[in-house]
C-alpha cells in the first residue's frame, strides 16, 4: 500500500527550517548549563555564572539539575546524560533513574531519562543519532526513543531515553549504564551529524 505523502505549508517548512538550525548549530543556554541555581565559584575564573568548568563530569550536576536537590539529586551513574541532553537547549529532562537490580540480582529497572520536546525534527534526530551509535557498534545494546507519560494527570506527552526492550538480551546493569555514559560523551556531536545530513539531504543551509 503506498500512503500520499502530506502536503507542507510555508509556516510547517518554516519551523522544518528554524529546528534544523538549532540542532545544526546548537541551541545551549546561556550561562550555567544547570541553570541560576548552580552559583559555585568557577576554579578557572572565580565568577559564579560562567561556564568555564562546566561539564557532565562535575561533582555539582546531581544536585543543580535536581528540582529537589536535597531529596532527589540525580543519581551518579544517569546525571552525566541528563547533562548533556540538557544542554543541547532543545530537550527538557524531566526524570530520569540509572537503573536498578532486584532484591535476587536480576535487572528490575533500566537506565533512562524522561524529556520535554515541542519538535518532532528534534526527537527524530535524537532517534537517528541513537541508531547510528548502535550502527557503528558504540552501544552494547541498542538505545530507542519512546513516548510516554509522566503522571497520570498530566497531559503533557514526554518522551524516553532507553534500551530497547526487546534487545536487552543476557546484558546486564553495568553494560546499560556503560551505554549511557557512551551515549553521553557522543550524543551532541551525533545530532549534529544526524542534523546536517538531513540539512544536505533537505537543502537546508
Amino acid at each position: 500500500m503506498r500512503i500520499e505523502r502530506r502536503k507542507g505549508d510555508r509556516r510547517q517548512d518554516d519551523t522544518f527550517e528554524r529546528e534544523l538550525r538549532e540542532a545544526v548549530h546548537g541551541n545551549a543556554p546561556e550561562g550555567r548549563p544547570c541553570g541560576t541555581h548552580c552559583t559555585a565559584k568557577c576554579p578557572v575564573c572565580g565568577a559564579a555564572d560562567c561556564q568555564c568548568a562546566c561539564s557532565r563530569t562535575c561533582a555539582n550536576v546531581p544536585e543543580m539539575l535536581s528540582s529537589d536537590p536535597d531529596n532527589l539529586p540525580l543519581e551518579s551513574k544517569i546525571a552525566p546524560l541528563v547533562y548533556e541532553i540538557n544542554l543541547l537547549g532543545f530537550f527538557r529532562p524531566c526524570w530520569s533513574c540509572e537503573g536498578h537490580l532486584g532484591k535476587d540480582g536480576s535487572l528490575w529497572k533500566v537506565p533512562r531519562v524522561w524529556f520535554y520536546s515541542s519538535s518532532q525534527i528534534h526527537v527524530r534526530l535524537l532517534a537517528e543519532a541513537l541508531y547510528k551509535l548502535s550502527f557503528h557498534k558504540f552501544l552494547k545494546v541498542p538505545w530507542r526513543v519512546g513516548v510516554t507519560f509522566s503522571d497520570e494527570d498530566n497531559r503533557d506527552t514526554t518522551y524516553t531515553l532507553e534500551p530497547d526492550l526487546s534487545q536487552l538480551g543476557n546484558a546486564g546493569l553495568e553494560a546499560l549504564q556503560g551505554d549511557a555514559a557512551v551515549i553521553a560523551e557522543h550524543l551532541s556531536a551525533a545530532i549534529k551529524d544526524q542534523a546536517r545530513k538531513l540539512s544536505r539531504d533537505t537543502s537546508v543551509s
